[in-house]
C-alpha cells in the first residue's frame, strides 16, 4: 500500500493559489502511484482565524465546497482515497461551523465527513465541537480512524494525560489505519526559524508517538492504568499530515510522518522535514 503525505505551506485565505500550489505538487502522480493521500488540517483556507466572521467568507458544503470538490476530482484522477481539511457550514437555525476533514473514496465518493472533536484555542473562536471520534470500515482498506490535530491531545488540556482519549477509543474499535491531519505548531517561531538545517521536528514526532501510548506500550504499569487494552497487539498503521510555515504568529512544525504503530514501538517509515513542500509516498509493507 503506498501512503502520502502532502506537506505545503498555505496562505491564508489564498484557496485558489493553495489549490493549484497542491495540484502542482501532484501533478506527476498518476493512478497507481498513490493509495491514500492526506493533506493537512484546513488544507487550502489557512488556520489561524480570529473569530465567526474572520473565517465565514471561507466555509464550506460538506459535498459541493471547493476543498471537497478538489479532493475528488484528485481522488478520481488518482484512483486513491483522498482526505482533506476545511471548515464546514451546517446549515440551520443557526448554521454550524465545524473544522472537518473529508474521506473520499476513488470513485470521487464522499465515505465521511469528520468533525473535529477536541478542539484547540484557535478552533474554539469560532467552531464547534464535533458529535465524537469515528472509525469506520472501509472496502479493501479495513477499519479507518480519522483525526483532527489536537485530537490526540487530552480534552482541553484538562484531561489527565493518561486518558489517551483519541489512542483508547482507537484501540477499543480495532481501527487499523489512523489518518491524521495536522496543523501541528512548533514549540516556538524561534525554534522554527533557527533551523538552518531543515529536519524533521523529532520533538514533535515524539510527542505525537506519546500521545498513542496504548499501541505499543508492554509494561506492567501500563496494564495497571489501561487494563482493558491487556489483549495482545498487533501493528497499526499512523498517518499525520502537517502543514509548514508560518501564518499570523504562529510557526507551523511540518514533519508529516507514516508511522507503523508496533506492540514494542513505534516504527517511522518516513518523515518529511519541517520546512519542505513536497508530496512524500511511502510503501507501506503489510501490516
Amino acid at each position: 500500500m503506498k501512503v502520502a503525505c502532502l506537506q505545503f505551506n498555505q496562505i491564508i485565505g489564498e484557496v485558489e493559489r493553495n489549490q493549484n500550489f497542491a495540484s502542482k505538487l501532484l501533478e506527476k502522480y498518476q493512478p497507481g502511484d498513490i493509495d491514500i493521500l492526506v493533506l493537512s488540517e484546513m488544507a487550502f483556507t489557512g488556520y489561524v482565524f480570529k473569530d465567526k466572521d474572520h473565517i465565514k467568507p471561507y466555509l464550506e458544503d460538506s459535498e459541493t465546497g471547493t476543498s471537497v470538490q478538489w479532493a475528488k476530482e484528485q481522488a478520481i484522477r488518482l484512483r486513491a482515497f483522498v482526505v482533506v481539511g476545511y471548515p464546514q457550514i451546517v446549515k440551520g437555525n443557526p448554521d454550524r461551523y465545524y473544522n472537518s476533514i473529508c474521506f473520499i473514496d476513488p470513485y470521487g465518493k464522499l465515505i465521511e465527513t469528520y468533525q473535529k472533536s477536541h478542539l484547540f484555542s484557535t478552533d474554539e473562536s469560532w467552531a464547534e465541537e464535533g458529535p465524537g471520534f469515528k472509525s469506520i470500515n472501509v472496502p479493501n482498506l479495513g477499519k479507518i480512524g480519522l483525526g483532527i490535530c489536537m485530537d490526540i491531545n487530552p480534552y482541553q488540556f484538562k484531561a489527565s494525560f493518561k486518558d489517551f482519549e483519541f489512542a483508547n477509543y482507537h484501540f477499543r474499535q480495532q481501527t487499523d489505519i489512523i489518518l491524521c491531519s495536522m496543523a501541528w505548531l512548533q514549540s516556538s517561531c524561534d525554534e522554527s526559524q533557527s533551523h538552518d538545517n531543515d529536519e524533521p521536528s523529532h520533538s514533535t514526532i515524539d510527542y505525537w508517538c506519546s500521545r498513542l501510548l496504548p499501541y505499543f506500550t508492554d509494561s506492567e504499569e501500563y496494564y495497571n492504568v489501561f487494563p482493558q487494552n491487556s489483549e495482545p497487539k498487533r501493528n497499526v498503521l499512523f498517518v499525520a499530515c502537517n502543514r509548514t510555515g508560518t501564518e499570523n504568529g504562529s510557526c507551523f512544525a511540518g514533519s508529516s510522518s507514516v508511522i507503523i504503530l508496533s506492540p514494542k514501538r513505534p516504527i517511522i517509515l518516513r518523515s518529511l522535514k519541517s520546512k519542505e513542500e513536497a508530496v512524500m509516498v511511502v510503501d507501506v509493507p503489510s501490516l
